[in-house]
């Protein structure tokens, strides 16, 4: 009643003064009273540098989690989604899928004198040592009730940042493409047609656009190539193609932005507050290959579960360092799908095969998520390599409770209704060549080789926003140009740094190389 009698006060105040305005001089009306508000503003924090940020216009609340593990369905997950598979339409061209999301925002980079960078598409990046590094922490507010702790965080958002999450956590994916090999177009076309037809429906369909997708690429790469990408991404600000070829792997540290060569394409004010946030908040890194593809709920999954536990214990600690032990998590899939060049089962198929993989004790690099503390770094891990997680890193827990309080340790992705929630493809444009050769336990699998049709109808658009039939197209693109792009993957190998050098490679490449030659 209070509100409403403070409302009705205010707006019989508004419409005398605007009567006032409209039939007298101006000079002549009094002044208008102050009209008490609604809602009072919430004073803005401070941090020690002095700098001031406004609260957002909503709360984050920690609800309880959906990640808990537990004993997997008999069902194989594929034929119930039948019923829940909701007819798409598509069209698709000789060139590629179109498949993709219009967007009509474009972004072009801010330029700021006293600020880390000044920057445009292909020019040369410079970091100015004036820059403010300071991210201030939000006040929170902590309800003790018994055993059980309610934990309520004003968002904020930096004045003018474009960095904004509605979980309160900072997210980045990174994606490596033709690092060391500029100038090998037949190759580089392949995998730019792999990213479009795999890798971007994933991003740009996703449920939340709250991340950045950056994209390592040489500094010197060919120019017919670098159009081909920016056309494709340009449409999508939070998509970044920088030239860069070292300092990937320390996003948080300040002088990160110097390894920088050129911004080719996204919006680079907004890399630049992500990156400042990330100082400040608990931080996410997805990795994943350009080839492949990753579940559409796949951003809101892992940023959910990474609040509901270190965002949790960071909101308590009111975004302190000091008060924050150092503290990581490691999100990686349980299940994932295949999509191989070759069909062991159908030598003449046009469309690859499909495969299923579960493993429950093991993260492979696709989609693998690091989350990192405010305060807690790379180097803060007993190892770099996801080969060795399983080794050195224990898992969460099997419970709610224990995936909750468990710290520095694997948890499973929550695939929700999903269960493929990465699908990888394998290709001879890889550089390692791993599974693109069918093993033997794709060869044998009979239940595999009966789910093919099914999988391709139930799966693969609902979970990845691809339609089939651009697999299928992509797949004769590849095909007929196979012999130029298995000539430019060998070229590729050996490169220096930390790219591929096998001679099993080498040996597979040359073999597939002959007998494209030879059935040409």
């Amino acid at each position: 009643h209070e509100l409403r009698n403070r409302f009705d006060r205010g707006v019989v105040i508004l419409l005398l003064c605007l009567a006032c305005f409209l039939w007298y001089d101006k000079s002549h009306c009094p002044p208008c009273p102050q009209v008490p508000l609604l809602h009072q503003p919430v004073p803005q924090p401070h941090d020690n540098s002095g700098e001031s940020f406004s609260s957002g216009d909503s709360s984050f609340k920690h609800s309880p989690s959906s990640s808990s593990s537990s004993s997997e369905s008999e069902s194989d997950g594929i034929s119930s989604l039948t019923t829940e598979r909701k007819a798409k339409s598509s069209q698709h061209s000789s060139s590629g899928p179109s498949h993709v999301k219009n967007k009509d925002a474009k972004s072009e980079p801010k330029q700021e004198s006293k600020k880390e960078a000044v920057v445009s598409s292909g020019s040369s990046v410079v970091e100015s040592s004036g820059s403010s590094e300071a991210v201030s922490s939000n006040r929170a507010s902590t309800e003790v009730s018994g055993d059980s702790t309610s934990i309520q965080s004003n968002k904020f958002t930096q004045e003018g940042s474009k960095w904004k999450n509605k979980y309160d956590v900072v997210h980045i994916v990174t994606t490596r493409y033709m690092q060391l090999q500029p100038n090998l177009i037949h190759l580089g076309k392949a995998r730019n047609d792999l990213m479009r037809v795999f890798a971007l429906p994933g991003f740009v369909n996703q449920t939340t656009q709250e991340y950045i997708w950056i994209i390592f690429t040489d500094p010197d790469l060919n120019k017919e190539l670098l159009d081909e990408v920016v056309d494709m991404i340009k449409p999508y600000p939070n998509i970044l193609l920088l030239g860069m070829n070292n300092g990937m792997n320390a996003f948080q540290r300040p002088d990160w932005m110097k390894h920088i060569k050129h911004v080719f394409s996204g919006d680079f004010q907004m890399l630049q507050d992500y990156r400042k946030a990330s100082t400040k908040r608990v931080l996410l890194e997805t990795r994943l290959d350009a080839d492949d593809s990753i579940f559409v709920e796949m951003m809101d999954a892992v940023q959910k579960q990474a609040a509901e536990t270190l965002g949790k214990r960071a909101i308590e600690a009111q975004y302190n360092a000091n008060k924050l032990e150092k503290e990581f998590r490691i999100l990686c899939t349980e299940h994932h799908l295949e999509w191989g060049y070759f069909n062991p089962w159908e030598k003449k198929s046009e469309k690859g095969h499909l495969f299923g993989i579960h493993k429950p004790e093991w993260c492979v690099s696709a989609g693998l998520t690091h989350v990192y503390q405010v305060g807690t770094v790379k180097n803060d891990l007993p190892t770099k390599s996801h080969h060795k997680m399983n080794e050195k890193i224990p898992q969460c827990g099997t419970k709610k409770s224990e995936i909750k309080a468990a710290r520095n340790c694997i948890e499973r992705i929550d695939a929700k209704s999903f269960k493929f929630i990465m699908m990888r493809s394998r290709t001879p444009t890889s550089a390692g060549m791993l599974g693109v050769i069918p093993k033997k336990e794709v060869v044998e699998s009979d239940t595999w080789k009966n789910k093919q049709d099914l999988t391709w109808a139930n799966v693969v658009e609902r979970n990845f926003a691809i339609p089939p039939q651009s697999i299928f197209d992509l797949r004769v693109r590849l095909k007929n140009n196979m012999e130029n792009i298995l000539t430019d993957a060998l070229a590729g190998q050996c490169t220096k740094q930390e790219f591929t050098c096998k001679d099993e490679t080498k040996r597979d490449l040359n073999n597939l190389l002959e007998a494209v030659k030879e059935n040409s």
